[in-house]
This record gives C-alpha cells, sequence and structure tokens, in this order.
C-alpha cells in the first residue's frame, strides 16, 4: 500500500428512507411524462402480440436487454465474441473470453427475473437467485446471491472509501432495507412505472451484494413491469437507451440521493428527476423495440418464402418463431426451445440448414453440431451498433 492508501479519512455513508408508505407528490409534466411512457409499453405489449415471431421478439428483446446492461456495467462483448463462447459452452467446452460468457450469464439471469415475475410475489429468497444465476459465469460465483457483509463503494480507491463517488448503507441496515425494498415491490402504492423506477433507484442505493449490482438492479425492473401487467409479453429493452447515455443515468440516480426530511418535498423533487429520466428512457426503448420488431417480422417471413409451405405447429414452424431470440442452437438446445423430439427437430433443423437460414458452425459428430442464423447474427450486429451510437 502507498503512504496515500494508508492515510485515514472521514467519509458519509448514506443511508436512503424506505419506499413502503412513500407519499410521493409528482409534477404534472413528469407525470405526463410516466403517462406517455406506460401508453407506449402498453401499445408494444398489444401490437407485438400480432407479430409472426411472438417468442422470437420477446427473446430477442431480453437478450437485447441483456447486452445493454452488461455494457453500461464494462462488460462490453460484441454478437460474435458471444456466438462463439456460446458454442464452446454448447460443446461442453471452457470459454476462453471471460467477458463474453458473463454477459451470458446475464441472458440466464434476465431469463430467470422474467420467470420470477410469473411465479407471484417476490422475496428475498428470489432476488438472491436471479443475483446467484447472473453471477454463476463471473469470476466470482462465490458471491452470488450473497448479500453484503463488508462496507462497499463507488469510485475512489480500492483500500478505503476516500474520495469514493458513493458509498452505500453499512452492512447492518441492509436487513431492514431489503425487507422495505421487497414490501414496496409487492404492493401497488404506485404505477407500475414509477414502481420499478424507484424500486431500481433504490436497489442501486442499497448497493446488497458485492459485486452485481447494476444488473441484479436493471433486472428488478422486469420483475415488476411484468408482475404488475404492464408489460406480460415484452419489457422494452430500457437498458439499451441508457446505455446510449450513461451519464444522464447515473446523474438521475444520484439526484435521486437526497439530504432531506423523509416526507419533505425536496424528496420528491429529486425523485421527479430521477422519474423524467426513467420515463424517457423506457418510452424510447418502447419505440426501438417496435421497429426491431417490425424487422423481425420481415426476415421471418423472408424466411418462409425460402422454405415454401410451413404447416402450422410443425418442428420447423415452431422454431422458425423462436430463432430470432436463439442465434445459436443445437439440436438439443433447439429441441428444449420448441418441445419437440430430437428427431424432430433434427429434421427441422436440417431442413432450416438445407434452406440456408442456418448454417453450420462446426464439422463435430451429428449430437454435437452446432449451428448459427447469420440473418439474426446481422440483427444484432445493428443492434450493439446502435448501443454504440454508430447506427
Amino acid at each position: 500500500m502507498s503512504r496515500r492508501d494508508r492515510q485515514g479519512c472521514d467519509y458519509d455513508a448514506y443511508l436512503p428512507d424506505p419506499l413502503a408508505g412513500w407519499n410521493l407528490t409528482i409534477p404534472a409534466d413528469v407525470a405526463a411524462d410516466i403517462a406517455d411512457a406506460e401508453a407506449a409499453v402498453r401499445h408494444l405489449n398489444h401490437a407485438g402480440t400480432t407479430h409472426v415471431s411472438l417468442e422470437g421478439l420477446a427473446r430477442f428483446l431480453l437478450r437485447a436487454e441483456s447486452v445493454a446492461s452488461s455494457m453500461i456495467e464494462g462488460l462490453a462483448a460484441g454478437p460474435r465474441r458471444l456466438i462463439s463462447a456460446e458454442v464452446a459452452l454448447a460443446q461442453g467446452a471452457d470459454a476462453d473470453d471471460h467477458v463474453a460468457v458473463e454477459v451470458l450469464g446475464n441472458i440466464a439471469a434476465m431469463q430467470s427475473a422474467v420467470e420470477l415475475a410469473a411465479a407471484g410475489p417476490l422475496d428475498l429468497e428470489a432476488l438472491l437467485g436471479i443475483h446467484r444465476t447472473l453471477m454463476e459465469r463471473s469470476r466470482t460465483p462465490e458471491l452470488g446471491g450473497v448479500v453484503r457483509q463488508e462496507q462497499n463503494w463507488i469510485g475512489g480507491g480500492s483500500y478505503d472509501p476516500c474520495g469514493a463517488a458513493f458509498v452505500p448503507p453499512p452492512p447492518e441496515h441492509l436487513p431492514g432495507l431489503l425487507d422495505d425494498l421487497i414490501t414496496y415491490t409487492n404492493g401497488d402504492d404506485h404505477s407500475p412505472l414509477v414502481q420499478a423506477a424507484l424500486a431500481h433507484a433504490q436497489f442501486e442505493t442499497i448497493h446488497p451484494f458485492a459485486d452485481g449490482n447494476g444488473r441484479a438492479g436493471r433486472a428488478l425492473v422486469h420483475v415488476i413491469l411484468c408482475r404488475r401487467g404492464l408489460a406480460p409479453a415484452f419489457v422494452p429493452p430500457v437498458s439499451l437507451t441508457l446505455a446510449q447515455s450513461a451519464g444522464t443515468y447515473v446523474a438521475g440516480l444520484t439526484t435521486f440521493r437526497h439530504l432531506a426530511e423523509p416526507d419533505s418535498p425536496e424528496r420528491s423533487a429529486a425523485a421527479a428527476e430521477w422519474l423524467r429520466t426513467f420515463a424517457t428512457a423506457t418510452h424510447r426503448a418502447s419505440l426501438d423495440a417496435a421497429r426491431y420488431a417490425t424487422r423481425i417480422d420481415a426476415m421471418t417471413q423472408r424466411w418462409r418464402q425460402q422454405l415454401g409451405r410451413v404447416r402450422a405447429g410443425s418442428g420447423i414452424d415452431l422454431l422458425l418463431g423462436v430463432l430470432p431470440g436463439a442465434p445459436v442452437i443445437s439440436v438439443d438446445s433447439a429441441s428444449a426451445l420448441i418441445g419437440r423430439s430430437k428427431a424432430r427437430t433434427t429434421d427441422a433443423v436440417n431442413a432450416l440448414a438445407e434452406a440456408g437460414i442456418l448454417r453450420q458452425r462446426n464439422t463435430g459428430r451429428q449430437r454435437y453440431r452446432i449451428f448459427e442464423a447469420t440473418d439474426v447474427l446481422d440483427l444484432f450486429t445493428h443492434l450493439d451498433r446502435a448501443i454504440a451510437g454508430l447506427a
């Protein structure tokens, strides 16, 4: 340790007010932004159910959200890197690209969050389960699902909070804060979008884990919007928009951390600035999702033209439905996705490969063949460029 690191300092840890029972006041203009954003989410879910590839669209948007959420945390892996990692894992090998593997872990955690939302009320064990899934493929899986027992901080040095940008609550306050957060999440004191925004900001403020807080906190948004019925089919990829304006995102969270009294107008005003940021991001994400839905429709229809007549309910028909959200498959994974026997799934995969819709990645034994959908990869490449602000 350097001399500077050995020196002591004074610092302030932030202790947030409870969410449950908060009599929040929202300005009229912010309330209008929230109403517009919720209407956009409803429209996406209503219009989206008419698309050709309903499940494929849902999987595509979930993957987009997961990739963007990871990018906010500095975990950037393009579509080709993710595919290579998926192929290695599908073949039972170790993937050398640890960043790509972590992003894949986030995709799994987001899927877990969606399944959790459909299962009923949230409890602590379910929240820990999302985090456990998220960290399972990281370099520190032992941190998964474990509420921290030590003080952590954001920014500053590695040895102490001196110079930190933010110091979350000390660990002894976490049980009460998490209990309040879960109580609030299971209630309906506020509209769905307000609830998702406040719960996310509170989670990031509590920072209950040693790592993975940002990604777990954004998965919580999915849980709430699904559970409240605002987004039963598709949660717009809010992280996609937040990743494009990360500075605004952090500034909104920082503003949320007020220093006034719990029921003061200042607390509501601080929350209103964050709500405006979150509502704007959600509205734009809904519009982006609708545009990708149109592209997926066009892609799926083009595939069907390549194949000719496709019998409804056949293995080919079902596989076309899920493929937009599953750019790399094996016969085993495809069989699980469409709920058909491996023999019928093999026939469907072979038919799509003969039509040029799927391309075999390797030349291994029959049961270990891996296929990729090149059209879907192109779509994810465009998405990757959009996150980076290049498209």
